[in-house]
């Protein structure tokens, strides 16, 4: 009985490359599995959201701070995370002082930031003047930006109230100032009457500085 020699492996890269292939198979379905899964999951990731330039401060600042450029950074965040009034340009913030306590890496919005001084919002041609006021229905009537005509109420010799004069008309209203509160740019808050911000021309403010020194006046809207 003859028996046949068994041919030896061929050694063609071809031949060698389907040998690789048969032994590793169940490695090789493993990885091409992986790949597949991969590619499907990159292709369901959601894209990430548009992001837009947003100014935050660089480090921990306390209530008051004028902020300089060295205070604040620009930083690409979500555009969605923020509202549409935060601030973007470091220059709308540099030199204006801080209303509030922040911490850092926080988003500048316009409401953490004071305003001008009284001066600067005044109209030209007038001067601030503080106003006191009789009670909290004249200070709720006349907020800031109002127009408003100011009335002493004069008493006779008996203490009895006697009839009103209107010490001066269309004055603006540029700030209140509360009873107890912490003041703010305006300062210490701690007395019991409240006052009024005005701007008014300078005949007018020297009629208000001597009618408040006598008692807290009350302020009525003038017909349009």
């Amino acid at each position: 009985m003859l028996v046949r020699s068994q041919a030896p492996p061929s050694s063609a890269p071809p031949a060698r490359a389907r040998r690789f292939a048969w032994r590793y198979r169940h490695l090789l379905a493993a990885v091409c599995l992986a790949a597949a899964v991969a590619v499907a999951l990159e292709t369901l990731r959601p894209s990430p959201p548009p992001s837009e330039p947003v100014v935050v401060v660089s480090r921990d600042l306390p209530a008051g701070t004028v902020l300089t450029q060295q205070d604040l950074a620009v930083r690409r965040l979500p555009a969605d995370a923020y509202p549409p009034s935060v601030v973007r340009d470091v220059t709308a913030a540099a030199g204006r002082p801080l209303a509030l306590g922040v911490a850092a890496g926080t988003a500048v919005l316009p409401t953490m930031l004071t305003g001008p001084g009284l001066g600067a919002s005044a109209p030209p041609g007038t001067v601030v003047v503080p106003v006191p006021v009789a009670d909290e229905a004249t200070a709720q009537l006349a907020r800031p930006g109002q127009r408003v005509d100011l009335v002493a109420a004069a008493a006779d010799a008996t203490g009895a109230p006697g009839d009103a004069t209107v010490v001066a008309r269309d004055v603006v209203v540029l700030a209140v100032l509360e009873p107890g509160g912490d003041g703010g740019i305006l300062g210490d808050t701690s007395g019991a009457t409240r006052h009024l911000y005005v701007a008014a021309d300078e005949r007018d403010a020297t009629v208000l500085v001597g009618s408040g020194a006598w008692a807290p006046l009350r302020a009525v809207l003038p017909s349009q």
